[in-house]
């Protein structure tokens, strides 16, 4: 593994994990529990996206929201259950990516969002047994996957092309300056390091 895949590893699942930690805490702090696993799915997708344009094989994704997992032991008060949330969104992008070999359509980002939610909804309700999620039955299930999978599935069939068409042109100006790859590189290294020391610093 080369060592810029690495360094895009540990960004993106810093960024994801961040975003899941403040934006997630306040969206559920503020009473937006019906539009948090929206808001968040898109934010995952688009960083989820450009991680494996430049992050290039199967298992990368997966890789990226185990690290975000880690985030969410930042929030108080701590939900289980979103860890298995996380990873099984991040797992359904990496398997749709891969079928569709790299063709960022917008049939990628709207399937593995709906096997994301549905993996989740039917995992945590008929698998683990959460009782949040057991007492609320088939018509939660429902809703969670018809109704808020299918408002995450439309906007991530466009998040998805969109940021793969900004990671392209990013990189297309980036190629012709060599020292924007150099300073890039540098800044990608730098904003990971603050992501996880401000986890470290926040958690202990």
């Amino acid at each position: 593994m080369k060592r810029q895949h690495v360094l895009g590893i540990v960004l993106c699942g810093g960024l994801w994990g961040l975003s899941e930690a403040l934006l997630g805490g306040r969206l559920y702090a503020a009473g937006f529990r019906q539009a948090a696993p929206v808001v968040l799915a898109v934010v995952a997708f688009a960083i989820l996206t450009v991680g494996r344009l430049h992050v290039p094989w199967p298992g990368s994704s997966a890789a990226i929201a185990a690290l975000a997992m880690l985030f969410k032991f930042l929030n108080e008060p701590f939900f289980a259950c979103h860890l298995l949330g996380i990873f099984l969104l991040g797992a359904a992008f990496d398997a749709a990516w891969s079928l569709a070999r790299g063709r960022t359509q917008p049939i990628v980002g709207a399937a593995a969002t709906y096997a994301g939610f549905a993996l989740f909804a039917l995992t945590i309700t008929y698998v683990f047994r959460y009782h949040y999620w057991v007492v609320g039955g088939w018509p939660k299930v429902a809703w969670h996957v018809g109704v808020l999978g299918t408002i995450a599935a439309a906007c991530n069939a466009v998040v998805v092309p969109l940021a793969a068409a900004a990671d392209k042109r990013i990189a297309a100006l980036s190629a012709r300056h060599a020292s924007w790859r150099v300073w890039a590189s540098r800044a990608g290294a730098a904003a990971a390091a603050a992501l996880w020391a401000f986890a470290v610093v926040v958690y202990v």
